[in-house]
């Protein structure tokens, strides 16, 4: 890797590179693209790339052919590039790409690249609770309003919602009139399992997928949350969610544990 990087540390060598990505060149046509440098000058930087393993020369009679090896690039892709964020940093090249294609500047349509990927976390919660798996699930829909999210002392709010179907909302009704969705239900197995789709209310670019599980621990129920999510966010948004999922779950607990449910 040191000797790619090196390689790569002049812009001549890149334009070399640049060059040869669309196919191979000869030594006598690559060095008539430098006007300033002369032949001896371009085989010294071809003698560099040749050794970082990113060209490969070709003797056809007394012609070089100097062939792009893509391979040292592609390891560098994939040591530091995941699939996820090679997924959205395509996805906003191909976006900056349009948009100055047509003329229309990010300036012009107040669109804000940004130069850092997209990341993915993962958050993970459990509570083992002392009531049946049934009663657990079914204080999931019926009482999400006693146990999920507890609203500053004095702030004015409306209880969390959950409704037990596909395409259900897990949302809070507002108190102007309006709902707040944190995400749909997509997948359901009454009993034991619920899948969440949203962006938990979050105004970046984020997809969240959260599955809660339902099983039978002895003579209680294991609960888990499965929170992953991928897009736009800080370092300490899923500790964040992690938090608030294990104080739901919790109040949860207390709440069937006390015989109110």
């Amino acid at each position: 890797m040191d000797e790619v990087w090196k390689a790569l540390s002049d812009a001549t060598r890149r334009a070399i590179v640049d060059r040869l990505r669309d196919g191979p060149r000869t030594t006598g046509e690559l060095a008539s693209g430098f006007q300033s440098l002369t032949r001896y000058a371009v085989m010294k930087h071809l003698g560099v790339l040749e050794s970082a393993g990113l060209v490969i020369a070709e003797r056809r009679g007394r012609e070089r052919w100097n062939h792009l090896n893509a391979v040292p690039l592609r390891r560098v892709y994939e040591r530091w590039v995941s699939r996820h964020e090679d997924r959205w940093a395509g996805s906003l090249l191909r976006l900056k790409d349009a948009m100055e294609t047509t003329g229309q500047g990010e300036r012009a349509m107040g669109v804000k690249l940004l130069d850092q990927p997209a990341r993915v976390a993962w958050a993970q919660c459990e509570v083992v609770i002392n009531a049946p798996r049934e009663a657990v699930y079914r204080a999931w829909f019926e009482r999400t309003q006693d146990w999920f999210f507890d609203s500053p002392e004095g702030v004015a709010t409306k209880p969390f919602l959950c409704e037990e179907r596909m395409g259900g909302r897990f949302y809070q009704q507002l108190p102007d009139g309006g709902f707040n969705v944190l995400g749909e239900i997509t997948m359901l197995k009454p009993g034991h399992k619920i899948r969440l789709r949203g962006d938990c209310t979050m105004p970046e670019a984020v997809l969240m997928n959260m599955t809660i599980s339902f099983e039978d621990d002895g003579q209680g129920t294991r609960v888990r949350v499965d929170h992953r999510m991928v897009g736009e966010f800080g370092d300490e948004l899923p500790a964040g969610f992690e938090e608030g999922w294990m104080d739901g779950l919790t109040k949860l607990k207390a709440l069937l544990e006390s015989g109110n449910a």
